[in-house]
């Protein structure tokens, strides 16, 4: 790209890095381009921050109010994709995701199955859930109980899942960033990272039925208090 105001050419960006103009999004900028980072899923999440606090200021519309039109709107423009990338590459969860985007693959794609690492998991803690609701408000304490322990167990995978994919990522070779990577170390890792991201996709969902079947239960005891 060509900054509008210092014709610096430059990669694409949302401040010049000359002269500090805020640059109008171009279309199909990358959450790695927005803060300035490199095209690679490891990164450190205290430079993540401090690149986005530091492009927040700079960018955020409040400067722009006596501006021209055209400068104000490029702010709120500049300020949404900085805050979209930020709110997706802080995470490992979501930036494991955004990178399958990258390069070119959905989760979605062949999903639709409970990973069999989890399936015994998964429809224990639902048919427990299920017996649960057939209790009503007669009782179940016991069975409230052994779905808090699992709810337990669901959380203690969940973290371990977030630590495997945050390992995948971080050992991702710098070489075969892209969309065309097909070296075997890449497609070994691309296939470790979907499964990781199923399994957490799945265990997330766990964990929000635990927590509402749970919160339904303790609600009918209030009431009936």
């Amino acid at each position: 790209m060509r900054c509008w105001r210092c014709d610096e050419e430059q990669a694409p960006t949302l401040s010049c890095a000359r002269c500090a103009a805020v640059q109008e999004p171009e279309s199909g900028l990358d959450h790695f381009a927005a803060l300035g980072l490199p095209r690679h899923p490891r990164i450190d999440e205290r430079e993540v921050a401090s690149r986005y606090y530091e492009l927040s200021r700079r960018l955020h519309p409040d400067r722009f109010q006596t501006s021209s039109p055209d400068a104000l709107a490029s702010s709120v423009k500049a300020s949404a994709a900085l805050n979209a990338a930020y709110q997706t590459l802080r995470d490992v969860e979501t930036r494991g995701r955004y990178w399958l985007g990258c390069l070119g693959e959905d989760l979605s794609d062949d999903n639709r199955r409970v990973p069999p690492e989890i399936a015994e998991l998964v429809f224990d803690v639902q048919e427990k859930l299920a017996g649960l609701r057939r209790a009503g408000g007669r009782g179940g304490e016991e069975l409230r109980s052994e779905i808090a322990e699992s709810g337990r167990d669901v959380a203690a995978r969940r973290s371990a899942g977030r630590k495997a994919v945050e390992e995948i990522l971080s050992s991702w070779p710098v070489e075969a960033s892209g969309r065309g990577a097909s070296d075997e170390d890449t497609g070994r890792l691309r296939a470790e990272l979907k499964r990781a991201l199923s399994e957490l996709s799945y265990l997330r969902t766990l964990e929000r039925d635990v927590q509402a079947g749970l919160e339904d239960r303790a609600g009918d005891g209030a009431r009936r208090e």
